[in-house]
């Protein structure tokens, strides 16, 4: 059985109590409480609802308070969780723009042919004489040296 409160717990465990001395009346008979006695059974049962429910307040406001802070947490890794994307997101594009820059650089420092043309100066010759091997040398008369 399942009680939704302290008091009705209570209240229960009264009606038990009620019943169960109206089934044995003989057992009763040896004692029967004073009314005074009833008197102060009933203020010591009241003092106890009353601290029940004192210490259901507290832990009520407990509750509520531990139930704000784990949605603060939530809140909280929530935020994390988005900003954590966010960052997730932004990584991949700073990558992406490093290995454009990586591939740029690449591309500027590999080393390209060389030519006249592409500074603007037309050599007169394309091609770059190369001596003949069986080709008599030249003597001092050839040059026009004389002496």
């Amino acid at each position: 059985m399942e009680h939704q409160n302290l008091s009705d717990l209570l209240r229960d465990l009264l009606r038990q109590e009620a019943a169960k001395q109206r089934q044995a009346p003989s057992k009763r008979s040896r004692h029967q409480p004073t009314k005074a006695e009833l008197e102060q059974e009933l203020a010591a049962l009241k003092a106890a609802l009353a601290a029940a429910e004192a210490e259901k307040t507290a832990h009520s406001t407990q509750i509520e308070q531990l139930q704000q802070e784990v949605q603060t947490w939530r809140d909280r890794a929530q935020a994390l969780e988005t900003e954590l994307q966010n960052l997730q997101t932004r990584h991949q594009t700073l990558e992406a723009e490093f290995e454009e820059a990586k591939e740029v650089i690449r591309q500027l420092t590999a080393p390209q042919p060389y030519r006249f043309e592409d500074v603007g100066f037309k050599p007169l010759v394309n091609e770059v004489p190369i001596p003949n091997p069986n080709a008599s040398p030249l003597g001092d008369a050839e040059i026009g040296w004389f002496d």
